[in-house]
């Protein structure tokens, strides 16, 4: 027999702690860190801004979770200005209805159109694309002025790099993520858990991506070992492992005032967009289903 042969199959329990869950106790004040932190301040160099009090702009009984991040990364460009900015549940569905077809009007209910919770209607709250949402606000007829700052081009993280998320959080104020969300970010109660991770089992069963909704947060700090984001009104840590094996997409936006403080950058992004709007669909690009040119590009 094998001397170094013994251990039986990999045996998993549902009930076992996580690690992951108790990192907030193992915080160190020393430890370099930015932006958005648990204590409910952003802390930008020497300077520390309160997070404003406020309610919460999210998953309120509409699917407006892309507008409410767009809101919350807007409200890290504020304090990085030493400014507060508060956002509300109706400055983020006034966003909402200009990035996508959902109106509270009632002009375009169909007959048929039942509500299915609190004032949301079945026939146009679907959420939005954050992409799309994305290209209304870097808009040069900026669609969305009075509503979110100013925001002259956007930038898309490489999958699964830690590094330029942290960047872009430093850099740029935040960075705006689609999340496929697994259920099992909800304790035994069924209420969210401050801490995401992925269970020691892996990304299966409870989970599984997307397993309980498709998710838009903005990341506005992080520390050595967790990123953070304002969500349901709470303050969440995200573990690396876990942006790692949920986010599908991330996206940073960049301010006005960062890239006049940097000249090459914002001269080398502005050529770059005039050349993608002059561009046609690349030669080898399978043709997907959205229009290319122009407008629809930036």
């Amino acid at each position: 027999m094998d001397a170094l042969a013994g251990r039986l199959a990999a045996e998993t329990d549902i009930r076992t702690l996580q690690m992951a869950q108790y990192s907030g106790y193992l915080d160190d004040p020393a430890v370099p860190r930015h932006g958005l932190q648990p204590d409910g301040r952003f802390h930008l160099g020497d300077v520390l801004v309160d997070l404003p009090a406020g309610e919460s702009v999210g998953d309120v009984g509409f699917q407006n979770c892309v507008p409410a991040a767009m809101a919350l990364l807007a409200q890290s460009w504020y304090a990085a200005a030493k400014e507060t900015f508060n956002p509300t549940l109706e400055d983020t569905l006034r966003i909402y209805e200009k990035v996508s077809p959902f109106r509270r009007d009632g002009a375009a209910l169909a007959p048929t159109a039942l509500p299915i919770s609190g004032k949301r209607e079945a026939h146009n709250d679907f959420g939005t694309s954050l992409l799309l949402a994305l290209k209304v606000w870097v808009h040069q007829e900026q669609p969305l002025a009075g509503l979110l700052p100013e925001a002259r081009a956007f930038l898309e993280i490489e999958p699964r790099n830690l590094d330029q998320l942290r960047d872009a959080v430093q850099r740029f104020g935040g960075v705006l993520l689609g999340l496929a969300l697994p259920q099992s970010i909800k304790d035994t109660t069924g209420a969210l858990r401050d801490s995401w991770f992925v269970p020691g089992y892996g990304p299966v069963y409870d989970a599984t991506p997307g397993s309980l909704s498709s998710h838009c947060v903005a990341v506005t700090g992080y520390s050595t070992r967790e990123f953070f984001c304002l969500s349901g009104g709470r303050i969440r840590r995200l573990s690396p492992e876990f942006l790692l094996t949920y986010v599908e997409e991330a996206y940073t936006v960049t301010p006005p005032a960062v890239l006049d403080g940097n000249p090459a950058l914002r001269d080398r992004i502005h050529a770059d967009l005039e050349d993608i709007r002059r561009a046609d669909r690349p030669a080898g690009m399978p043709a997907f289903n959205h229009r290319w040119r122009g407008g629809n590009i930036m």
